[in-house]
């Protein structure tokens, strides 16, 4: 037997209950609110673009002849929206560059009345014990899956690098899943936005170890910094892979791996704009206007790490590859194993295109 009711209450009737004293957002089973201003600031900009979020819990009772809401799960949302309400929180241009740094009282008034009558979907439980609200909030967290990397970071940051990285991973996710280099599953644990967020590094930064992540994550949770010149360059570098190796011709290539998608992506890049940790080259944009001969050379590079690559029965590589080899298939996403895979690979196209 269901003991809940689905309902919908807009923005404004929280609000009234708040400061009627009709909302109780801190029961003692609730975690204190520990959100960051850049986490507010986006739910705020999810509600003004008419996004959803998920479900706030709430159980009503009677006290004194007054109905009053008892948050059982959601309250960082709901104290957010209310910060906002108040002015306590500006728009961040991290996420919404058209109102960044505007207080709520300075959006227009279309926007304000559309914010308030936002619905927020609830669950609505009768009057119960503290016994039975704990077994619920208990039930709402067992099912919360251990959160890999990528989630934990979604989790943590809603900043400048977040919000970047994960409409670059947006835009090419149907690439990247029908050339085979991500499958749904992964897909389905945010691996485009990792894949995303580990290549804006190396354009933003420097060429590095997938552990520097979470540091540029941490670094530009708050500046933008040059995001939008790394930006425009990655989308470049990914565009232009795209157009050497369409999704058919890269989903049969040993490329369509993880971290030689990685190396192309970075290598293509460092000719169109360096990149801090890659020798110079005198490879030009113009080579990429010979996509047969691109992808000739690439293809060789493939057939032969695909034919040395370590397995039972086979070949050690001849010298020339060794290196090439050992980089791509031992701490693939070291350091020293991605810029000396990079430097390869510029090699074998400067010796093809005469460099």
């Amino acid at each position: 037997m269901k003991a809940f009711d689905a309902r919908a209450y807009p923005i404004s009737d929280f609000q009234e209950w708040y400061e009627t004293g009709k909302l109780e957002l801190s029961p003692k089973f609730q975690r204190r609110s520990v959100w960051s201003g850049s986490a507010k600031a986006f739910l705020a900009d999810t509600i003004i673009r008419g996004k959803p979020f998920p479900k706030v819990i709430i159980m009503q009772k009677f006290v004194n002849g007054r109905t009053i809401r008892v948050v059982v799960d959601g309250q960082q949302r709901l104290r957010s929206i209310l910060e906002f309400l108040s002015d306590g929180i500006k728009i961040s241009r991290a996420h919404n560059k058209e109102h960044a740094g505007k207080l709520f009282s300075q959006l227009p008034v279309e926007i304000q009345n559309d914010f308030k009558s936002y619905e927020v979907g609830c669950d609505v439980l009768g009057d119960a014990p503290d016994s039975e609200l704990l077994d619920i909030f208990a039930r709402i967290n067992r099912y919360s899956v251990k959160l890999n990397a990528q989630e934990l970071r979604n989790a943590n940051f809603s900043g400048f690098f977040k919000t970047t990285a994960f409409e670059i991973g947006y835009s090419y996710v149907d690439y990247w899943l029908g050339s085979k280099i991500l499958s749904q599953p992964t897909v389905n644990r945010m691996g485009e936005a990792e894949m995303a967020s580990d290549l804006l590094v190396a354009f933003l930064d420097q060429i590095q170890s997938n552990k520097a992540i979470e540091r540029l994550y941490r670094d530009y949770e708050n500046e933008e910094g040059d995001l939008a010149g790394a930006e425009k360059n990655l989308r470049n570098a990914i565009g232009t892979v795209a157009r050497v190796f369409p999704e058919e011709e890269l989903s049969q290539s040993a490329w369509r791996r993880k971290h030689l998608y990685y190396t192309i992506v970075v290598t293509f890049g460092h000719v169109l704009s360096p990149i801090v940790g890659l020798p110079d080259t005198k490879l030009d944009k113009s080579i990429f206007g010979n996509t047969e001969k691109m992808r000739s050379v690439l293809n060789a590079i493939g057939t032969d790490h695909e034919q040395y690559t370590p397995q039972p029965k086979r070949v050690s590589a001849p010298a020339h590859l060794a290196d090439f080899i050992k980089n791509s298939t031992l701490a693939t996403t070291d350091t020293r194993a991605r810029i000396e895979r990079s430097k390869y690979v510029l090699k074998r196209l400067e010796e093809a295109f005469d460099a």
